[in-house]
């Protein structure tokens, strides 16, 4: 309905006729394009209409060559709902404001009964940039003023490998170096705030997938040095290795870039498929021999992490890999429960994983990361 009346409005239809034809035009793509019930039962939208449950109930845009007036809210989109004028809703500035407002209250929830400093903080995102950024701003709140930030951004759904390897490094560094404090903890944040850069004025297939995939998410959690967390008879998942790999000539196949009035994403979906499911074996096949281990021989006793925005990608990994679905299916339930989490699924896995009473200790997980570049990352891990 959003984006009917958007097209409308940009267009300077306003005849009951004329906007039907539009609507028509847009149920019709969606049915296409948008991801349905069937593959992602609910997502995690923080910037949404107020009362949606009562407007979404609502079957009419115009009536009588005038737009109907409805008593909504929408953060982006108040123009447009209200005075049916600026279809394209907020600019970038006004989109960045609601993120950083948005990021610094769930960040609090995040650090409300976290009494004990990090010695680091590890910042993800891909839908906001600041500086100072709302992780300082949580910081200043708490007065841990000698915690160091240090940002990942612009790396979506592949973005918790390498900053878990950062991380990894930053202790291993401190406690070889001798020139400063070892650590002994360092948390790793994600604010992944999708729902500032909905466009509901671009009827464009990908778009239109791509806000009826996304979710926000944020979450906290830590690396620490292995003999502290033995220490603590607590479960966690033991590092073991990392790899990364960029796929040759594939940095034009997907793109996310800062664009007004929002953060613009591109994507050839039939090439980036077929070149992830071209790769794909051979990149987990040479990781796991760099470890000393043949794929053959352990595959099926390996449980797969995989951020994954479509069933479609899951299902040409799972082939591609020969997996059993038992093998992928924290991938696919997690897509179904919580839509597409970007940076935020990996972790999202792992602490079902670790909190799992179905998982035992000793179990070999293999996280598969995808994005942007092509780049494939991969992280082994081990539950204790």
């Amino acid at each position: 309905m959003g984006m009917a009346k958007a097209l409308a409005v940009k267009t300077g239809k306003t005849s009951e006729r004329d906007v039907d034809k539009i609507y028509k035009h847009v149920r019709s793509k969606f049915f296409l394009c948008a991801v349905s019930s069937k593959a992602i039962k609910q997502r995690y939208m923080t910037l949404w209409p107020e009362q949606y449950d009562t407007v979404a109930a609502v079957n009419k845009l115009v009536d009588d060559d005038h737009f109907v007036n409805y008593d909504i809210e929408f953060p982006m989109y108040v123009d447009l709902a209200r005075f049916h004028t600026n279809p394209d809703g907020a600019n970038l500035n006004e989109r960045m404001e609601l993120y950083k407002h948005h990021t610094k209250e769930h960040l609090r929830l995040l650090y409300d009964d976290v009494s004990e400093a990090p010695d680091q903080i590890i910042h993800v995102t891909s839908t906001g940039y600041f500086d100072p950024n709302p992780v300082a701003a949580i910081i200043s709140e708490k007065r841990w003023y000698d915690v160091e930030v240090t940002n990942f951004y612009h790396k979506s759904s592949n973005a918790t490998i390498p900053a878990i390897a950062n991380a990894y490094a930053y202790i291993r560094s401190s406690h070889a170096g001798g020139y400063e404090k070892p650590k002994k903890r360092i948390d790793i944040v994600h604010s992944e705030l999708f729902s500032a850069h909905i466009k509901i004025s671009d009827d464009q297939a990908f778009n239109i997938m791509l806000m009826s995939t996304l979710s926000d998410s944020f979450l906290r959690y830590s690396v620490r040095n292995y003999d502290d967390v033995s220490a603590m008879n607590q479960h966690g998942l033991k590092i073991i290795a990392f790899k990364n790999m960029m796929i040759p000539d594939t940095t034009s196949v997907i793109e996310l870039k800062v664009s007004n009035p929002a953060f613009d994403y591109k994507l050839d979906a039939l090439k980036y498929l077929n070149t992830i499911s071209k790769s794909v074996n051979e990149f987990v096949t040479s990781f796991l021999m760099e470890v000393g281990l043949n794929y053959k021989e352990i595959k099926d006793r390996l449980i797969f992490v995989i951020p994954a925005s479509s069933s479609m990608i899951l299902k040409q990994i799972k082939k591609e890999l020969q997996l059993s679905a038992e093998q992928i299916s924290l991938s696919h339930n997690t897509l179904y429960e919580n839509g597409y989490l970007s940076s935020g699924a990996i972790p999202y896995m792992c602490k079902e994983l670790i909190e799992s009473d179905n998982i035992s200790v000793g179990q070999k997980v293999f996280c598969l990361g995808h994005g942007n570049g092509i780049m494939l990352s991969g992280m082994l891990l081990e539950k204790m």
